[in-house]
């Protein structure tokens, strides 16, 4: 076992524990480290795959992938659990396994930071929600995905290879999976409390882009560009400002997911000739 430091981050400690001959390296942490890792392994020579034991403040990606919570459970998940290869988003040289968000997302990951998360557990979100949605104006996007041109005003963009959120059921858009090999671009309208509350009561009723204050597309390459520049996120870590340029490697990192669980059986499908 490692633990991270300034001289040993998570990349560099997983990419040696590959290198070394390591079968499968588990990663004992939040969202922010689980992408460090997983983007260590990429940048190595053998890839090998990642198991996760979640103990960040929000863990998206082990809900997702249906990894349990519970300490013991994730341990037991973690090495009898079975690799499959998952979908992979990349930009500026940077890894992302969950989403890349602009706007209000990214300005709300900026406000709540490690003290305010360490205080207030998963609460810090939604305190930090509230001064990001009083600060939070729609600006002008225009956007690139796989070639076609869109211009939209939007509070908001979400570039998702996961759509989960707070529960299994509550996805931000349909048919989200990070096993299909496409990205899914949602743009939201919503500017106020009233639009921000029933963007949520679709997300909740299990028709999240059943309003028109929220757009959908899918592609394997987008480019986001805004008038004026907003900051954007990765993963839950704050991540620069606009533009930003996305793409998605086809499963190309094995993660150690539980027997039996949605996305196993969706990759073997995919996988059948």
């Amino acid at each position: 076992m490692a633990a991270t430091a300034p001289d040993a981050p998570a990349a560099a400690l997983a990419q040696r524990a590959a290198e070394e001959g390591a079968d499968r390296v588990v990663a004992i942490g939040g969202d922010g480290t689980i992408a460090e890792v997983a983007q260590g392994l990429l940048d190595g020579d053998r890839v090998v795959p990642l198991a996760i034991v979640p103990q960040g403040t929000a863990n998206v990606l082990a809900l997702n992938l249906g990894v349990p919570r519970a300490l013991s459970k994730a341990v037991d998940t973690a090495a009898a659990g079975i690799p499959t290869p998952i979908d992979v988003g990349q930009t500026g040289g940077r890894t992302f396994l969950i989403s890349v968000g602009t706007g209000l997302h990214a300005e709300m990951v900026a406000r709540a930071g490690r003290e305010l998360k360490r205080r207030w557990g998963v609460a810090a979100y939604g305190m930090a929600g509230w001064g990001a949605q009083r600060a939070g104006r729609p600006v002008r996007y225009h956007i690139v995905c796989d070639g076609e041109n869109e211009t939209l005003e939007a509070t908001m963009i979400q570039v998702m290879n996961c759509g989960s959120i707070f529960r299994r059921k509550w996805e931000l858009g349909p048919g989200i999976s990070p096993v299909d090999g496409v990205l899914d671009i949602l743009a939201y309208r919503a500017a106020t409390l009233p639009q921000y509350a029933a963007a949520a009561a679709h997300v909740v009723r299990g028709a999240p882009t059943g309003t028109n204050l929220v757009a959908h597309r899918r592609g394997r390459r987008v480019r986001i560009e805004s008038d004026p520049p907003v900051r954007v996120q990765l993963d839950g870590e704050p991540a620069g400002t606009t533009p930003v340029e996305i793409e998605i490697l086809p499963r190309a990192l094995p993660v150690v997911m539980p027997a039996g669980g949605p996305w196993t059986r969706e990759a073997e499908e995919r996988q059948a000739p």
